[in-house]
């Protein structure tokens, strides 16, 4: 709980310290945080609590860099990423899916953050793959069905470069609208 004197607010600071983190150091991201970034992601929020989002985790190197390759432009942290989360979701009576995998790697990328690890959102559907689909080709690389999609793959690694966390600043006030859209 934050008080009104202090403003103290930890997921405010957790949200402004979260940057996307394209380079690695190559250490090791361990197992045990692994899992409590996992642990975090399966609380994410469904549409209608159906949990559909599933997730496939990669740490073998040469399946990491087929599954960067499964894009043609704009995967260039998965290949130095120590994991790779891939973000899917059960299309089968789920018409949200979408949003509920965003939610669910949201959560994923907070949780990375939380615990110091790096981390990038690299979007896969409706990206154009080698010669099909990005999301196509991965699922055909990690067995997944075809009810399933695959919405994006979260690269993550120990933080290789330091970006300034976001300020106050950086808030973008004149999006918000109160009432109506146009009125602040």
């Amino acid at each position: 709980m934050f008080s009104n004197e202090t403003q103290e607010n930890p997921l405010f600071e957790l949200a402004r310290q979260r940057r996307s983190v394209r380079r690695y150091t190559g250490e090791k991201v361990s197992d045990d945080v692994v899992r409590e970034i996992l642990k975090i992601a399966l609380l994410a929020p469904s549409s209608w609590g159906r949990h559909p989002v599933e997730f496939v985790v990669l740490r073998d190197r040469a399946t990491i860099e087929a599954v960067a390759r499964c894009k043609r432009m704009g995967a260039g942290p998965l290949p130095t990423a120590d994991v790779a989360i891939v973000v899917m979701a059960d299309m089968a009576d789920c018409e949200l899916w979408i949003e509920d995998a965003a939610v669910a790697s949201t959560y994923i990328l907070l949780a990375a953050e939380q615990f110091g690890v790096g981390a990038c959102w690299i979007h896969m559907r409706n990206r154009q793959g080698q010669r099909k689909s990005a999301d196509e080709e991965i699922r055909q690389i990690l067995g997944v069905p075809d009810r399933f999609s695959v919405l994006n793959v979260v690269a993550l690694g120990q933080k290789g470069e330091k970006k300034s966390p976001r300020t106050e600043k950086d808030l973008s006030w004149q999006n918000v609208h109160y009432g109506r859209y146009g009125q602040k």
